[in-house]
């Protein structure tokens, strides 16, 4: 008979204790339907900040409030978000896809790669994913001054043009390439015009036929800003003259910008860095 109660007594309290952890669990469930059924941004936002509240450790949640800052273009919310979602799950392969599209939209192709290789080792054929995980992997090369070909030249600049308005995100396709110039000079050392010929034979071809690009140049910090957007202009412009000189593109389809070190891609803090923010980009305009 004790043992009879005892047994009783242990089932209530079990009851007690699992009957709000179910009870939660189905709260989480139907917000998560809710709010995949809700097609107004807004008011879907106003539902993720409620299941953040009642569901902190939902990865399916934590995935859509990311999704939906995505989508507002509030790039750190976003990546705060996916990273949430792959700690919660480390198996939530679209987590790790979205974690990827921000860091390439913030110019962080180095971070990019990773997060498309995880992803694509939990859902191999996702298309998509590996065709940007190809693009992170050009780009990521062609920043750190290795030569690229002109194939791989045409496929990032043949990625859909996005126009983004947030600070701090790329603007289009673009293509950033250490060229070598020689020290405190806007001279094209020999490496650099090696360079370029990818890019010319890129140019004269007719996958990017009529395409407007800008050119832009960048510097370091060291040395003053005047000097610095001088020397970013010059630099730009002989990039420029180098490729309408040697190959057959129309003069009109290449636009000089030149930013001087007011745009690095790191802090000026280290010899890396600096390395990394002395560089010319190419960006496809139209």
């Amino acid at each position: 008979m004790i043992k009879a109660l005892q047994l009783i007594v242990c089932t209530c309290i079990f009851c007690l204790i699992a009957n709000p952890l179910q009870a939660a669990q189905q709260d989480c469930e139907a917000m998560t339907t809710q709010i995949k059924k809700e097609r107004n941004l807004l008011k879907k936002q106003a539902l993720l900040q409620q299941a953040l509240k009642l569901c902190p450790d939902n990865a399916e949640i934590h995935y859509s409030c990311a999704y939906a800052a995505e989508r507002l273009r509030k790039y750190e919310k976003a990546q705060s978000h996916y990273l949430k979602t792959t700690e919660i799950d480390g198996n939530y392969a679209k987590a790790y896809f979205g974690l990827g599209d921000i860091y390439m939209v913030l110019g962080n192709s180095g971070a990019a790669i990773p997060a498309y290789e995880k992803g694509l080792q939990l859902v191999p054929k996702n298309r998509r994913a590996r065709a940007s995980l190809e693009v992170a992997r050009i780009k990521h090369k062609s920043e750190q001054g290795e030569t690229i070909t002109t194939g791989e030249f045409i496929q990032v600049m043949q990625q859909s043009k996005k126009k983004e308005t947030t600070q701090g995100a790329v603007d289009g396709p673009l293509l950033r390439m250490q060229i070598h110039f020689y020290v405190a000079s806007s001279q094209l050392s020999e490496k650099a015009k090696e360079q370029l010929m990818t890019v010319g034979k890129a140019l004269e071809s007719p996958a990017l036929n009529g395409t407007t690009f800008e050119i832009s140049g960048h510097t370091d910090n060291t040395g003053t800003p005047e000097a610095n957007l001088v020397l970013s202009k010059y630099r730009a412009e002989q990039v420029r003259e180098y490729l309408l000189t040697t190959f057959t593109i129309k003069p009109e389809t290449l636009i000089v910008a030149y930013y001087g070190d007011t745009r690095p891609v790191l802090p000026g803090t280290t010899i890396e860095n600096r390395a990394m923010n002395r560089r010319v980009e190419f960006k496809r305009l139209e």
